[in-house]
């Protein structure tokens, strides 16, 4: 049950966040999985890696936002967070995501 309640938290801030997104923006990433179809397996783990690190740099700029007074924070500080922080999230989940899909192609033998 936490789980689906979870689900659901989670979905709704992804909603939250992806209203906040530009559309090229989205359009960008909604285009990413077929865009990794052409790459190598060492191609994907690179840039697997800076996905990896821009995350954490969104992470960090969190808690950077949070570190401060909050009558020093704004609501356009907080909303390129939160678009930063999706968007390096959902990024790194279609890489991840391509990366095990070759995984499990490989050890099929498909490739």
């Amino acid at each position: 049950m936490d789980n689906i309640a979870n689900d659901d938290k989670m979905s709704r801030r992804d909603e939250i966040a992806r209203a906040l997104c530009s559309d090229r923006a989205l359009r960008n990433l909604d285009a990413l999985p077929a865009l990794l179809k052409h790459d190598t397996v060492d191609e994907l783990e690179r840039d697997a890696l800076e996905a990896v690190e821009n995350y954490d740099r969104a992470i960090q700029a969190i808690d950077a936002h949070f570190s401060v007074p909050e009558h020093d924070r704004t609501s356009e500080a907080a909303e390129t967070l939160i678009r930063r922080e999706y968007l390096a999230r959902r990024s790194l989940a279609i890489y991840q995501e391509e990366i095990a899909l070759r995984a499990g192609e490989a050890r099929a033998g498909v490739h």
